[in-house]
């Protein structure tokens, strides 16, 4: 298969979170909230905010901090890192990886609203921790 037969194998198998990534992506580039585009194999997007999430082809991050969680220049290799994951699972993605993703940070929410405190293991645990392994980030325990 020829690379552009391939690229649209790999689009094809991971159509739902990039379809998605492309929403979020034309959301934040009407909202003014995109600072800066880069294409690395992905699209890695710089955005205004405190957060990161990978979508299929579309890599966001920020490297504000938020008052769950602190973000900083390896949140962008671990996003690269979910990026591989999506490759990998594909059409199971959003279900295998996002769900699991979303509950954890859900969980960053309801700690500190608990205890006051931030959670300190969101990165120990399914799929964070793969998405470092994958992305190459070390991380102190």
């Amino acid at each position: 298969m020829r690379a552009g037969g391939e690229a649209i194998a790999l689009l094809l198998w991971e159509l739902p979170q990039t379809a998605l990534g492309a929403l979020v992506y034309l959301l934040n580039r009407w909202s003014g909230n995109t600072l800066a585009v880069e294409r690395v194999g992905r699209l890695r997007v710089v955005e205004v905010g405190h957060g990161a999430v990978s979508l299929g082809w579309f890599v966001f991050w920020s490297q504000q901090s938020n008052r769950y969680i602190d973000l900083d220049a390896r949140n962008r290799a671990h996003e690269m890192g979910h990026a591989a994951q999506s490759r990998r699972f594909g059409p199971l993605y959003l279900l295998v990886v996002g769900l699991p993703s979303v509950l954890r940070a859900s969980w960053l929410v309801a700690h500190l609203w608990l205890t006051g405190r931030k959670w300190p293991h969101y990165y120990r645990g399914w799929p964070e921790n793969d998405a470092d392994r994958l992305g190459g980030v070390e991380r102190s325990s």
